[in-house]
């Protein structure tokens, strides 16, 4: 390896900065190794285009290795990668929508970073051209496998920019290891990895080696050194395969053409790569995102019972984030973490006792924080029990993420050799992983059913579950719809706003309709953050007031206490609660009326409490609902009404901790809803990082 020049320059202290050095290059190469690392590669943007409306167009999706998925490198590895995986476990029986996922999310090459990735490409395609040309006129190994050596002979190539720098200050076999390793086990005896290990020679070195390695070699000769067919050793290396110098050169001219052609078509020829600032527009990663989130959905809603959907889970953490090796830590009611036993972990980490607030270690601080933390073991300072656990796991590093499991029981995830990871299709893949845990948490029987019983309550089951996938499908759509609209250039800002409304009321609709499964109604929100009072009442009235408030002849007056601080809540239940009461006191004032809002701070019983009045002007709640009314009546109302608004009210309320309470009477009606306010006197406003999408 190349002596950095701080080794040179400082001949006094330079050993141990090159100690340094060694150990900061160990550790980049040690991430890099690992598959999670290809899936940052960056692929051909046309590539994925015109996959991506291929799968989606065909019913059922054909994720083959044929057509298009050949002139990507990053690409069709990947998809060797999830054949395997598809191949080897039953939850990947339907695999279509981790195939879209794994398409919709895949990242591309764009904006000044594409120029540098195009000549690599093209690098790439006319290795594999020579290469594919080669194997056909040799007839010594098949066109397919010599077509993929030389495609993703150079893979650690497309790493992005950063890694690449650093990657940069190393030797050049690191590159070609990180590619090897990317590609071990994609074909039986592994030739695959040595031609791309082993790619770089010089050519008198693999004389005798397998054919696919000397012709990944030769080709790359071919296509990076000019006037190559004018040297002896490539002579003697066309000559080997029966091919003579002058046919060499047209050779070398077709793969010329051919390339060309093929960067034109997928957008990668220098001429268009002036004329477009990126291939993927800002609409197009919007509708990526929200469609990558519901093919997840859909994939983990085929699950119907706890061990496929933990085989599914496994499938997308292999699939879309190249994670291997797993596990599950769950708190115990004496205080420690435990391993569980899903995702078959290591018999040793069964003897590990972790205190859940000792304080020291990434889990017990992730748990107690309610935040993914990451564990590395390149770093100055760790805690020894977590690098026992990186041990046994075999691996150099784990996030440590917050999940919630049945019975919305918190839980910690173990992700070996992941980065930390704050992107969107991380952020929903924990969010849909909490949603497939409460679908599936089925109450427990207090005594024998019948057979019968059982059976309808599982045809039912089983309805309502195909019925919530097809709902599913609409809202996504239509959210899809609204967040393309509110991204096109020179929408007015009030119209920005009101559409920012609506895609959050058709999430918070999705999120109700994916938790009717759910063992408790509390349990449809499994999620506090931090949120506004003040700001969530000023939207449900800008929300409502043009489709409910002004078309009954109601007046709104909002009086809001500014001292009024964000807090910790659920933000679904509380926006549920305070519609349902604007609601039933629309619904009340026939001929029209006057609602209002008012919010302060109260001390009730010793206790600091943030108080919400929500206060009408009609005829006063009915007789028969005074007596009782938060219990379950049938309504009276007719259309729609269910009668269950008061009690789902009050029962959200209470799980949030608070209390409702009214007043009413001829002249009007007023709910007075209480909630804890945890800022006290001497008390801070936690940050938001506090309050993660599992929480």
């Amino acid at each position: 390896m190349a002596l950095p020049r701080t080794y040179i320059q400082n001949p006094i202290d330079g050993l141990s900065r090159f100690i340094i050095y060694s150990n900061e290059m160990e550790a980049i190469l040690n991430i890099l190794l690992k598959r999670s690392g290809l899936m940052h590669c960056p692929c051909a943007p046309g590539v994925v285009t015109e996959v991506l409306e291929r799968v989606s167009n065909v019913t059922p999706p054909d994720p083959e290795l044929s057509g298009d998925t050949l002139f990507d490198p990053v690409l069709a590895v990947r998809l060797r990668h999830f054949q395997a995986a598809a191949d080897s476990s039953a939850a990947l029986a339907d695999p279509a929508p981790l195939l879209r996922t794994m398409l919709l999310t895949a990242p591309v090459a764009e904006g000044v970073h594409l120029a540098h990735y195009a000549e690599r490409w093209r690098t790439s395609l006319k290795v594999a051209v020579l290469t594919r040309t080669l194997a056909e006129r040799s007839g010594l190994i098949s066109t397919d496998l010599a077509w993929l050596a030389g495609l993703t002979h150079n893979l650690a190539a497309y790493l992005p920019p950063l890694a690449s720098a650093q990657m940069e200050a190393s030797i050049n076999t690191a590159e070609a290891e990180t590619s090897a390793s990317w590609l071990t086990g994609l074909d039986e005896d592994g030739w695959l990895a040595d031609a791309a290990r082993y790619h770089a020679l010089p050519l008198h070195r693999s004389k005798t080696a397998h054919p696919l390695i000397r012709m990944v070699q030769l080709a790359y000769v071919l296509a990076t050194r000019p006037q190559a067919v004018d040297s002896v050793d490539v002579r003697v290396a066309l000559t080997a395969l029966g091919i003579g110098a002058a046919e060499g050169i047209s050779l070398l001219s077709e793969a010329h053409t051919e390339v060309q052609t093929l960067a034109q078509r997928f957008g990668l020829a220098d001429a268009q790569l002036h004329s477009q600032v990126s291939s993927y527009s800002r609409l197009a990663r919007t509708y990526a995102n929200q469609a990558a989130r519901s093919e997840i959905h859909t994939y983990l809603s085929s699950a119907d019972q706890i061990v496929p959907l933990q085989q599914a889970l496994q499938g997308v953490l292999r699939i879309l984030f190249g994670i291997e090796r797993i596990c599950l830590f769950v708190p115990q009611a004496n205080g420690t973490l435990k391993v569980s036993p899903v995702f078959d972990p290591p018999a040793a980490l069964t003897r590990l006792v972790i205190a859940q607030d000792d304080g020291h270690s990434v889990l017990s601080l992730a748990l107690t924080q309610g935040q993914a933390l990451h564990f590395d073991g390149c770093e100055a300072e760790f805690s020894v029990m977590d690098a026992q656990i990186a041990r046994v796991l075999g691996v150099g590093s784990y996030l440590c993420q917050p999940v919630i499991i049945g019975n919305l029981q918190p839980a910690l995830l173990l992700c070996g050799d992941m980065p930390h990871s704050n992107s969107q299709l991380w952020r929903d893949f924990v969010a849909e992983w909490a949603a497939a845990h409460a679908r599936l948490n089925v109450p427990v029987q207090s005594g024998p059913a019948s057979v019968d019983a059982v059976q309808s309550d599982s045809a039912l089951h089983d309805r309502v579950r195909r019925a919530i996938h097809e709902v599913a499908n609409p809202l996504t759509i239509m959210r899809n719809y609204v967040n393309l609209l509110s991204a096109r250039p020179g929408t007015d800002t009030s119209v920005q706003r009101d559409l920012t409304i609506i895609s959050e009321e058709i999430e918070r609709v999705a999120r109700i309709v994916r938790g009717i499964t759910t063992r408790d109604d509390s349990a449809v929100a499994t999620s506090t953050e931090l949120t506004s009072v003040n700001t969530l009442i000023s939207e449900l009235v800008r929300m409502t007031l043009g489709t409910l408030l002004t078309p009954n002849k109601i007046s709104v007056q909002i009086d809001l206490n500014p001292e009024v601080q964000p807090m910790p809540l659920h933000k679904d239940q509380l926006k549920q609660v305070l519609f349902n009461l604007a609601k039933n006191a629309v619904e009340a004032m026939t001929q029209g009326g006057h609602l209002s809002f008012s919010t302060r701070l109260v001390n009730t019983d010793g206790k600091p409490q943030v108080e919400i009045e929500i206060a009408d002007t009609g005829p006063g709640l009915p007789e028969h609902i005074r007596q009782k009314p938060f219990e379950t009546i049938g309504s009276q109302k007719g259309g729609d009404h269910a009668g269950l608004g008061l009690p789902i009210s009050r029962k959200l309320i209470t799980h949030m901790g608070g209390s409702i309470d009214y007043e009413t009477s001829n002249l009007g009606t007023r709910f007075l809803i209480r909630l804890p306010n945890p800022y006290a006197a001497g008390q801070q406003q936690p940050s938001l990082s506090q309050y993660g999408a599992a929480f």
